[in-house]
């Protein structure tokens, strides 16, 4: 078989997840019940903005049947060192865990955590530093978005799953 690429894979896994079941209900409809609570500091902020546009995309539901409440972490480390001991790249670490509760009984529904580690060069501009290490917390977090989304919908497929083995 020919090699599939990464996005490939990807967009194959999306498909499952987001396809019709027999009862009708997609994934996406389950999202549209999912209220996503603020997260601290600016990467919280950008993995946010990045959770909404793959779970609410038509807005935050007024009524959410779950709140999803993330605490995310960045950190950094500095590598290849020059002979004057200057970094000239860096790689950031994301953390992120994450907790789906059902907001009439309070319960935790499903918990879990993810991480991903982008890298970036140091350049001679200060410039090109900046922006190349926000570009690496843009990615991180769509990483991250990228992940939690990804655990989300295997839940509530398996949550639908569960509740049609028992009808």
């Amino acid at each position: 078989t020919p090699r599939t690429t990464r996005r490939q894979r990807q967009m194959c896994i999306r498909d499952r997840l987001y396809a019709d079941r027999q009862d009708k209900r997609s994934v996406a409809e389950d999202f549209a019940e999912v209220k996503i609570l603020p997260i601290s500091n600016r990467t919280g902020q950008i993995l946010r903005n990045e959770l909404i546009d793959r779970m609410n995309p038509n807005g935050q539901p007024s009524e959410a049947k779950y709140n999803l409440e993330v605490r995310s972490s960045v950190s950094k480390q500095t590598l290849g060192i020059r002979i004057d001991e200057t970094a000239t790249r860096a790689n950031m670490q994301f953390s992120a865990s994450f907790r789906l509760i059902e907001v009439s009984s309070g319960a935790v529904v499903y918990k879990s955590s993810t991480a991903a580690t982008t890298s970036y060069n140091i350049v001679s501009s200060d410039y090109g530093t900046i922006s190349a290490e926000r570009d690496a917390r843009k990615r991180g977090s769509l990483l991250i978005a990228d992940s939690i989304t990804v655990r989300l919908a295997a839940y509530f497929n398996r949550l639908r799953e569960l509740r049609a083995r028992k009808e």
